[in-house]
């Protein structure tokens, strides 16, 4: 069975091209700008979520910190994109599993995405 990566991010151009970088390697993706409810993720099952830091005009950091408290929910790795200079600061704060700096490498995007579906205990 292919592992689920769940997009949300701002940018649609980001978007289809993590959507492209994933599924060129296996991956099944769902991407949205934003979830209409925590429902819809877990409707999904994520092996692992991606979340931009801007989500319109919000910080991703909050959604986040609300995965992490969701029963069902705070088990999934989830990583952090951003061109935030503290993007590491971030990340930590809202109890995330790791951050990729924009612009990024696809196979960074890969390699921690990977990493992480593959080892849930491996973190930035």
């Amino acid at each position: 069975m292919k592992k689920k990566v769940l997009i949300i991010e701002n940018d649609q151009d980001i978007r289809e091209l993590v959507t492209y970088i994933l599924e060129a390697e296996g991956f099944n993706t769902m991407s949205t700008r934003e979830p209409e409810n925590l429902e819809q993720i877990l409707l999904f099952g994520p092996n692992l979520i991606l979340i931009d830091e801007f989500i319109n005009n919000k910080p991703g950091h909050r959604l986040c910190h609300k995965i992490k408290q969701v029963s069902g929910l705070r088990d999934i790795p989830v990583i952090v994109l951003s061109t935030a200079n503290d993007i590491e600061l971030i990340a930590t704060e809202c109890q995330a599993n790791g951050y990729i700096r924009k612009p990024f490498d696809g196979r960074e995007i890969v390699d921690k995405v990977i990493g992480l579906v593959n080892d849930q205990s491996l973190s930035y």
